[in-house]
């Protein structure tokens, strides 16, 4: 279904308002089924992950395959949840929702970082109750195998989420997950291969610690990301004060003031201002003004919608003392 953004309201001739709109964005809406085609095969590949990782701690008796085994279902998760966003973003913009739903993918990225801590808590507690109560003696050859299938699907799903993760705060979210997931099962044949040749438990509390605080800095980066784009802070790596110098420069423009640019989504800028032109400009001149300003917006900073207002100022202004003057006899 196509993208829509309400343009105008006009009213026909008997006095009926009708309701405009325009394509939003098509560059932005296309790539989305290939998000959809790779969200789905990730998610289909932990749920699979998780099941042969509980299986496997059945047979082996391995504490530490259980806990991944819980890793890769909360992945599993948080995959449904981005491609529940990314479906949820896709629905059109009505006169009621006029941006849209894309913050959905922003909620569902923050949810994403706020799994990522629990998961964090998680992976300590056990590796705290693990350091008093050293686990009984494991299946090493059952764990090392099963780790590195679990090893395989976790690296597959990196492959598939990295490219859409670098221009997608919600595809970041399950990537960040799936990385947590990867060094989890790094871990796991780690110490599957140190258990079985030297019986140092040990070593698997320190490779899980290592993780935890891994885990704890990719949650913190995905948050902060997060809250800027809620708090419609200026896009990361966009200067406020370039745009502004650009959009003076263009001929025709004499000052810009009360500026906003802020994040729809990941990859979807918008800008508002109001422009100063001088006052004999006619309303079309001022039309194509602001058009070739917004070309250069999208071509030079990638800001999608940019919606500027021109105000018209005078050459010659009256002065305060001319117009007290009397009037000449």
């Amino acid at each position: 279904m196509p993208q829509l953004r309400l343009r105008s309201v006009v009213r026909d001739s008997a006095n009926s308002p009708t309701l405009k709109y325009d394509r939003i964005v098509p560059e932005f809406h296309e790539p989305r089924m290939g998000l959809r085609r790779r969200l789905g095969t990730a998610l289909v590949i932990a749920a699979g992950a998780a099941l042969l990782e509980i299986v496997g701690s059945r047979i082996s008796g391995s504490l530490a395959l259980l806990s991944d085994a819980g890793h890769v279902g909360t992945d599993a998760a948080a995959l449904a949840l981005s491609l529940w966003a990314v479906r949820a973003s896709e629905r059109p913009h009505t006169p009621a929702m006029s941006f849209g739903y894309h913050r959905t993918e922003v909620l569902a990225a923050l949810a994403n970082g706020l799994l990522l801590l629990g998961i964090a808590v998680y992976l300590l507690t056990e590796a705290y109750g693990r350091y008093f109560s050293p686990p009984a003696a494991v299946e090493g050859g059952v764990m090392f195998v099963i780790g590195l299938a679990g090893l395989a699907a976790n690296v597959t799903m990196l492959a598939l989420l990295r490219s859409p993760a670098r221009g997608n705060i919600n595809i970041r979210g399950a990537f960040l997950h799936a990385y947590g997931d990867t060094l989890g099962s790094v871990g796991v044949v780690t110490a599957a291969v140190l258990i079985q040749t030297t019986g140092l438990v040990v070593l698997d509390l320190v490779v899980a610690v290592f993780i935890v605080g891994l885990i704890l800095v990719s949650a913190g980066r995905l948050l902060r990301e997060g809250i800027r784009i809620v708090l419609e802070a200026s896009p990361a790596g966009l200067r406020p004060e370039q745009v502004a110098q650009m959009i003076v420069s263009v001929p025709g423009v004499r000052a810009v003031h009360d500026l906003h640019i802020w994040t729809v989504t990941s990859g979807l800028h918008w800008l508002t201002g109001h422009i100063l032109v001088a006052g004999d400009m006619t309303v079309k001149e001022a039309g194509e003004l602001v058009d070739r300003i917004q070309a250069r917006l999208r071509n030079e900073f990638g800001i999608a919608h940019a919606t500027l207002q021109a105000d018209s100022v005078q050459e010659e202004m009256i002065s305060p003392t001319d117009v007290a003057k009397a009037p000449p006899p």
